[in-house]
């Protein structure tokens, strides 16, 4: 069908729309996968990556026979590292062929390693030998259509302060590219307020955002042990990040869950027990709006080659998949809390317009652990005992939710 007659066949004919929306639920996020494969371009192949300089200044050139988006960043933890992150490519470095490897670095870089990230990205990442910043980032295309495209990135050495100001994440565990076709679950913890901003307080002087932080810690931690998840956390350290910030960091790292971390506050000091959050239609409407102001882009709406129609249906079913998601981890979070006893408000699962729930493409909820203004409450949040069953049971949650989506994509 051309793009003119689906045109008039998604305006004449009623119902299709919803009609539509429903089969795609159905089939789900694989058949998302395969559309996407139908309309993707040829895989490029990076035949080369090149690295000069003497330590003042370092310049890498990716080369590839096609042209190529690219989005980098920084990572601070652990190590200091440089990550461009691409579509799927094929490697083809020194006429080798492969899914992985690496190779040596020279200046600020001590080397470097490669992978396929996800199902449809590509990964490289710069080890840093010292603290350095990306100073400059271009494409160039092949001169009178002849030889290759070329990614140029240009580092200049930085303090550690300069680095990790600059870092866009704080990943922690196991680094993001090994020598393997797949990557775990990325989870991306959320420790609420921070800074300038220190949330709820207790009457005897303790601050929400020094609860958050070390259950987001904690938690952080636990998952680690599982060697299932990687771990990023939006701060760890007492800083205070601004709310949009806590959201791209999230989608920037391709995060395939985030949880927010909060104690709440009441008007009475009875008022006990925890609650999970998950958007509200209200928000929903808040993304809409961002949507058409292009502050939220889904990848589903990249394609120009697609009708509008077929970009707003597609994005549409992200959406709906997105919220349909967050609402079974938090439905298994309050599921938890209730069995292992921790205290829980009537109607533990709760919807409102937050901000850091907002992402249309990353499953989200936020959890409140309790009151800030209930002396019981405070006593479990800073026991390290019942932290750790509080955690544990945030961290059986989220093995359960990841659990389900394994046996989801088994069967099909």
């Amino acid at each position: 069908m051309g793009q003119k007659a689906l045109k008039r066949f998604l305006k004449g004919a009623a119902g299709v729309r919803t009609w539509l929306l429903t089969v795609l639920s159905i089939i789900g996020v694989a058949m998302l996968a395969s559309v996407a494969a139908q309309a993707a371009p040829p895989v490029a192949r990076i035949v080369d990556v090149r690295i000069g300089g003497d330590g003042k200044a370092t310049r890498v050139v990716v080369e590839s026979d096609a042209p190529l988006s690219y989005h980098v960043f920084l990572l601070a933890a652990g190590s200091h590292r440089v990550v461009i992150d691409l579509p799927r490519v094929r490697w083809s470095i020194a006429g080798l062929t492969s899914e992985a490897g690496s190779g040596k670095g020279k200046g600020v870089i001590s080397g470097y390693r490669y992978a396929q990230n996800t199902a449809t990205t590509s990964r490289l990442v710069l080890d840093l030998s010292k603290p350095a910043l990306v100073a400059r980032d271009y494409a160039l295309a092949p001169k009178d259509g002849g030889g290759k495209h070329q990614l140029v990135f240009d580092l200049e050495p930085a303090t550690a302060e300069q680095f990790a100001q600059a870092a866009i994440g704080d990943m922690s565990g196991p680094k993001p590219v090994t020598h393997q076709t797949s990557r775990k679950p990325l989870i991306v913890i959320d420790p609420g307020h921070g800074g300038k901003d220190p949330g709820a307080s207790s009457k005897g002087g303790l601050h929400e955002k020094d609860i958050t932080l070390a259950a987001a810690l904690a938690l952080r931690d636990q998952l680690l042990a599982t060697e299932r998840y990687d771990v990023a956390l939006t701060r760890s350290t007492d800083v205070f990040i601004e709310l949009e910030d806590r959201v791209t960091k999230a989608r920037n790292l391709g995060a395939d869950l985030f949880i927010a971390l909060h104690a709440d506050a009441g008007p009475k000091p009875a008022t006990s027990g925890a609650s999970v959050y998950t958007l509200s239609p209200e928000g929903e409407k808040r993304i809409d709006g961002a949507r058409k102001k292009n502050d939220w882009i889904l990848d589903v709406e990249v394609d120009s080659k697609r009708p509008e129609e077929v970009k707003q249906i597609l994005a549409d079913l992200v959406q709906r998949e997105t919220k349909n998601q967050s609402a079974k981890f938090a439905a298994m979070v309050a599921d938890g809390l209730t069995k292992s006893g921790w205290p829980i408000l009537e109607n533990t699962h709760r919807k409102k317009s937050l901000f850091v729930l907002l992402s249309p493409d990353v499953p989200a909820a936020l959890l409140e652990m309790g009151f800030m203004t209930n002396d019981s409450d405070v006593t479990a949040l800073t026991s390290e005992a019942k932290r750790k069953k509080l955690v544990r049971t945030v961290a059986d949650a989220i093995d359960a939710f990841f659990d389900g989506q394994a046996q989801v994509l088994a069967a099909r």
